[in-house]
């Protein structure tokens, strides 16, 4: 009996040594949350801060129609190959130039109008620059902006990069130039591109169900694996809770509903 308690023992692992290795582990992970901050896509114009800071709501930008810049004239440098003509970036609400007869530009997010002279007058090319869906997020903690990249769709090679910068003054800046004529570049300095700036925290409620089922599947193995006894089994030794937990709490739940159901009979 004692060379099985010797094997036993033998068998099961350290808790000094388990209880170093979550430590270790934790401090990790603490590590690597606080070095690669991120703001996670919610939806093509939202986005939260992975370190908890806030959220960045792209709809706050824009006016009572949803445009950031509507109509705005392309910047010139003076080269005869500079492209003349407006442009129109709505980064929440699709819109559709124009919009009674909309064809190129049709629901997208960036619309690009082009102005050339024609034998019969003035000549106006609608290009399509950018859609909201797939659009494609990436922050950087060093700048504090967020970059957007709104594309086409999947078989152009037009995009729009823009690049909301977190700022205390407001300006856009529009660059397009003949060299890389697939290319819409916008830089937009805005106190709105700043985590919860400009309105009130609003994850909504799938979200928020998301990230507390995260933190309670995280939780419950840590729990298991640095507090709990470990166990023998057939198996091995196990230090993880086991199903039969999950057994009785839906047990337990089922039980009080169907006390509550049955009907109560009076004298």
């Amino acid at each position: 009996m004692w060379n099985q308690g010797e094997e036993f023992l033998s068998e099961m692992p350290s808790l000094g040594n388990l209880r170093w290795t979550c430590l270790l582990l934790m401090l990790w992970v603490s590590a690597s949350a606080s070095q690669q901050v991120g703001c996670i896509k919610v939806n093509p114009c939202k986005c939260i801060m992975q370190d908890g800071s806030g959220v960045i709501n792209l709809a706050a930008m824009g006016d009572t129609d949803g445009f950031l810049e509507r109509n705005t004239p392309l910047t010139s440098s003076g080269k005869e190959s500079d492209p003349e003509g407006s442009f129109s970036f709505s980064p929440c609400l699709p819109f559709s130039e124009p919009a009674e007869f909309a064809f190129e530009c049709l629901e997208v997010a960036v619309c690009l109008v082009l102005r050339s002279r024609a034998p019969k007058g003035e000549r106006l090319d609608f290009l399509n620059f950018g859609r909201h869906e797939n659009n494609v997020f990436s922050y950087d903690n060093d700048s504090r902006s967020l970059t957007v990249t709104y594309p086409a769709s999947h078989s152009s090679p037009l995009h729009t990069v823009v690049r909301f910068n977190c700022s205390s003054s407001h300006s856009v800046v529009l660059s397009h130039s003949a060299e890389n004529p697939n290319l819409l570049q916008i830089d937009v300095d805005s106190p709105c591109a700043c985590p919860n700036s400009c309105e009130p925290q609003d994850v909504g409620p799938r979200t928020i169900i998301l990230i507390m089922f995260s933190v309670t599947i995280t939780v419950y193995f840590l729990f298991g694996l640095c507090m709990l006894s470990p166990v023998r089994t057939p198996n091995g030794v196990e230090i993880i809770p086991k199903e039969n937990i999950w057994c009785c709490l839906c047990y337990a739940c089922v039980e009080r509903k169907r006390k509550q159901r049955k009907p109560q009979h009076h004298p």
